[in-house]
């Protein structure tokens, strides 16, 4: 038998988040039944399955991994025919037979903004606080099995479509702090009144919603132009070599907080006070991605032909989406015109 990693891509729209669970769509989930019915594992545990890391639903991936025994010769583009089309795999490398998946050199994590007006300057700041070995323990979803809550973020890139933008804004606002109650501490704004609730209350969430609560839109969506066929994105990119369940959206809460100018940096540095309590909310997870998880002395070999029909895909999806927005649209100016 050999061992082989496989480098996994799907859109976690319609996912119930990666790990198997009864009666519910998961990625984990397909992969193990295309697998057992294509006879390259018999169960789990023989298998020596494995997964590098469980993202939750809504959340996007090109580059988790996966890892399995098997007798067969891994054929990615076999496998991928009778995936459905929203997971595929795009890379394999062969690897030791001791290889664990979840033991990564580094991880990359990309979350997209489409907030205008955030403070560019000041999000960069915030970026080389959370770099470094920090305790986060106030930015994740406290589960007691974690042996330790100190992690080490080794890189965050703010990446925006216009980077001259950042010219024209003053660094941030020293005078707004968050108003906090004792035991715990809850981040509170007039502009972010639905934040303050603990995550467990968050699990359904609304993109449109989200939006909705950060000024994005208003609340009879008026300054919304539907014409407009992109919006200016900022990408946060974070690299490390592990992170705590909700770690990443919570981190981009605060810095949503800060690039609207809502909390400043001093703030936030209380927060990674492990003995005092904050609660975040996580960010959205549908503009989370998963980009790359990298290992020690193993290269993928990426797969030409999955690796475009995986765009194929995604070309088709952006072709649906672009032909309901433009026929709703169209009902919409319609509307307009009875007036």
């Amino acid at each position: 038998m050999k061992k082989v990693a496989l480098k996994i891509a799907y859109i976690g729209t319609n996912f119930h988040g990666f790990q198997r669970q009864p009666k519910h769509r998961t990625v984990e989930g397909e992969m193990i039944y295309t697998l057992k019915k294509l006879g390259y594992i018999d169960d789990l545990e023989s298998s020596k399955f494995g997964i590098a890391g469980r993202t939750d639903r809504g959340v996007h991936s090109i580059g988790n991994v996966i890892s399995f025994m098997s007798e067969r010769e891994v054929m990615v583009n076999h496998i991928n025919n009778k995936l459905p089309d929203d997971i595929q795999i795009i890379a394999k490398a062969p690897v030791r037979y001791g290889f664990k998946p979840r033991y990564a050199q580094s991880k990359h994590y990309r979350y997209v903004f489409f907030e205008e007006g955030l403070d560019i300057s000041s999000m960069k700041k915030l970026a080389k606080l959370f770099e470094g070995e920090h305790d986060f323990v106030n930015f994740s979803k406290r589960n007691k099995s974690q042996k330790t809550t100190i992690r080490n973020i080794s890189k965050i890139n703010i990446i925006t479509n216009n980077e001259t933008e950042e010219d024209n804004i003053h660094g941030y606002i020293e005078n707004k702090y968050s108003q906090k109650v004792d035991n715990p501490k809850y981040l509170s704004s007039p502009k972010y009144t639905s934040d303050l609730k603990e995550s467990d209350d968050f699990i359904e969430t609304n993109y449109i919603g989200e939006l909705k609560s950060v000024g994005r839109f208003n609340e009879n969506f008026q300054n919304v132009n539907f014409n407009e066929s992109t919006y200016k994105t900022v990408f946060i990119d974070v690299y490390g070599e592990s992170f705590l369940w909700n770690m990443i959206r919570k981190m981009m809460r605060i810095f949503l907080f800060v690039g609207k100018g809502e909390i400043n940096l001093n703030e936030v540095k209380k927060m990674f006070d492990p003995t005092e309590k904050y609660n975040i909310k996580p960010l959205n997870p549908e503009n989370l991605i998963l980009m790359d998880i990298e290992y020690n002395n193993i290269k993928f070999k990426y797969d030409d032909y999955a690796f475009e029909g995986f765009k194929r895909t995604l070309v088709k999806n952006l072709f649906d989406y672009k032909m309901k927005i433009s026929l709703e649209n169209c009902i919409l100016n319609s509307l307009e015109s009875l007036k």
